[in-house]
């Protein structure tokens, strides 16, 4: 055998790399990253109602009732979620889906900086406040997200897509 080795300890190095990279891939699919990469931190978006631009002109922007769910459910995703982040981390929200025409049903995407979720929620207004109900809750797919638990009953729908943005410390429609 070439460098020295006897067959016996050639074969187990062979099982101990097939281990290693088996071992390898079950992190990188567990995690969704590579064992190689560093943690990534992303900061959670705090709410806190700033002056827009339209404010510091003269003009208050109103808060719509999209606006109090995003910044509520933003607050409340760690209590609303059915899953738990990994590695003692907590959620937070990356943005909101809602069903066009629709301020009560609305999808949310949010992550712990190592795995994303996604859930349907419907809004519901009660004497102590707002209170979501999970309808749906999806993992991400190989090309699109999986449901998991519950029925999709929004799928199909046409959504008004909302993301943070940090200048205006306050959720934006994009589309």
């Amino acid at each position: 055998m070439a460098w020295g080795f006897t067959k016996k300890q050639f074969i187990i190095l062979l099982v101990l790399l097939a281990v290693l990279a088996g071992a390898m891939v079950l992190y990188q699919q567990i995690y969704q990253r590579w064992p190689w990469q560093g943690t990534v931190e992303v900061a959670s978006p705090t709410i806190t109602v700033s002056p827009t631009p339209s404010e510091t002109s003269g003009t208050p922007r109103v808060k719509t009732e999209r606006d109090i769910i995003m910044e509520d459910v933003a607050q409340m995703i760690g209590e609303i979620s059915p899953a738990q982040p990994v590695l003692g981390g907590h959620w937070f929200v990356d943005r909101f889906w809602f069903v066009i025409g629709s301020d009560s049903n609305f999808y949310v995407e949010y992550e712990d900086g190592h795995i994303m979720r996604r859930v349907l929620l419907e809004a519901q207004e009660k004497e102590t406040g707002l209170s979501y109900e999970v309808i749906a809750y999806f993992e991400p797919g190989e090309s699109q997200w999986t449901l998991k638990n519950g029925q999709d009953t929004q799928f199909g729908k046409n959504l008004d897509l909302y993301e943070f943005d940090d200048s205006l410390k306050s959720w934006e429609k994009k589309n």
